[in-house]
């Protein structure tokens, strides 16, 4: 396993490692348990958050490993009595459709508004994909119900202007702040990556191919500028269809333009393994490198052995976070499997969630509030002012939502497993 080292950007700003070896608790008030006498001990009653995340068809290890973090979080609550004489109770959505075979933005706003139907929800964990959250927010936001992405990277989700086919206003109908998201956007990711392959990789000419999605096109687009900002050409960029099988005419392409890179701007369910096993078929040596999309164990279903060598960025590797290894033992001995990339980061999603209800129960004496709408909106201003310490670090939101830790690690295919290579932190300029 290779070392992570620390390296800064130009650009950017912030958090350093230092802050991400934080312990899991909330600067908010009131973790732990409250049974016994308690400031919840009083608490009567039920409680109920969901999760929509892929967790079948092309998606199914990824999504359902995340998938898994967040229930590991209701349950350890539930047992330790966080919410004191009250219990969680959970409900997850697959946002994965059997038509599609892997996500599915028509599912996914499908799902949600059969949630926010439920007056006894105040809460979301999810999407995984920018494409299903583009679907869903302005349902979830209409009806004023919190939801936290522990993958989305879009930054059209939340920032105005930064993708040309999102209308972000659209998604906000209400004007108020209702998404949030554990990791930071596209813009920063692109920038990690284009930098890494110029001045680390020294690669100079690079051939881009996106899958036609929300995430990977806007991903494409951002690593494209700055790679050529740093003085690397793009020697083409081309669109393919998520159900892409056969991008052999590309890997011609490439070879004939003297391309020593191909950049793959999408999710593994849409080909990303597929095409780095067809270059090593086709002989092509080129460098293949991606976004956090790729970062999944479908990876190698598709690539087989022919995936290694493979890099990519994505959320930073807590697995060398000292915040995290209680939580990925307790993982691994729950489901006899390891944390795939943002296990770490879908239960600490939960568990923002989870001590925002806390808090507001212990605000309101111990007591459900009787209004549904209420109870949903004091839900959301504790998360917008939340300073949560967990697995991942030490997570707080700006007014847009977004948080403020701005890093990506790089990733390497090393014998079948994604290995954590370095960690980039850009900085402020």
């Amino acid at each position: 396993m290779e070392r992570i080292k620390a390296r800064v950007l130009p650009a950017l700003g912030i958090v350093s490692l230092a802050a991400l070896a934080a312990c899991g608790t909330s600067t908010t008030g009131g973790g732990g348990g409250n049974g016994g006498s308690g400031p919840l001990s009083s608490c009567i009653g039920s409680v109920t958050v969901a999760s929509d995340l892929p967790t079948s068809g092309g998606d199914a290890s990824i999504g359902g490993g995340t998938e898994k973090g967040v229930k590991l979080a209701v349950d350890q609550a539930n047992a330790a009595k966080l919410l004191g004489g009250c219990t969680v109770n959970y409900i997850a959505k697959d946002d994965s459709s059997v038509a599609k075979g892997k996500h599915d933005p028509q599912q996914g706003a499908q799902n949600v508004t059969s949630l926010v139907a439920n007056l006894a929800v105040v809460g979301i964990v999810g999407p995984f994909n920018s494409s299903v959250a583009v679907a869903e927010l302005p349902i979830t936001n209409k009806a004023g119900v919190v939801q936290i992405s522990p993958s989305n990277t879009d930054p059209g989700l939340t920032i105005p202007g930064t993708d040309p086919d999102i209308d972000t206003a659209s998604l906000k109908p209400t004007g108020k702040t209702t998404y949030f998201r554990v990791i930071s956007n596209d813009v920063v990711q692109a920038q990690v990556m284009a930098q890494v392959a110029y001045k680390e990789l020294n690669l100079k000419k690079v051939y881009d191919i996106d899958d036609q999605e929300t995430y990977g096109k806007d991903l494409s687009n951002y690593f494209d500028q700055d790679f050529a900002k740093l003085g690397g050409t793009v020697t083409k960029r081309v669109s393919l269809p998520g159900d892409t099988k056969d991008f052999r005419p590309q890997i011609t392409e490439a070879q004939g333009l003297g391309a020593d890179s191909v950049f793959f701007g999408g999710v593994a369910s849409n080909g990303s393994g597929i095409l780095k096993k067809q270059m090593s078929d086709a002989g092509l040596t080129a460098q293949f490198l991606s976004g956090d999309g790729t970062v999944d164990p479908q990876f190698f279903v598709d690539s087989g052995a022919q995936g290694d060598g493979a890099q990519a960025s994505s959320a930073p590797d807590t697995t060398k976070l000292a915040s995290a290894q209680q939580f990925i033992q307790q993982y691994k001995q729950r489901y006899g499997q390891d944390v795939v990339a943002y296990s770490t980061y879908g239960y600490d999603c939960m568990n923002i969630l989870l001590q925002a209800i806390h808090d507001v129960l212990v605000d309101n004496g111990a007591k459900l509030p009787a209004d549904p709408v209420t109870f949903r909106t004091k839900v959301i201003a504790k998360v917008q002012g939340i300073d949560y310490k967990g697995t991942i670090g030490e997570t707080k939101f700006d007014s847009n939502g977004d948080t403020l830790n701005h890093q990506f690690s790089v990733y390497k295919a090393t014998g079948g497993k994604w290995v954590g290579r370095e960690t980039v932190s850009p900085s402020a300029s």
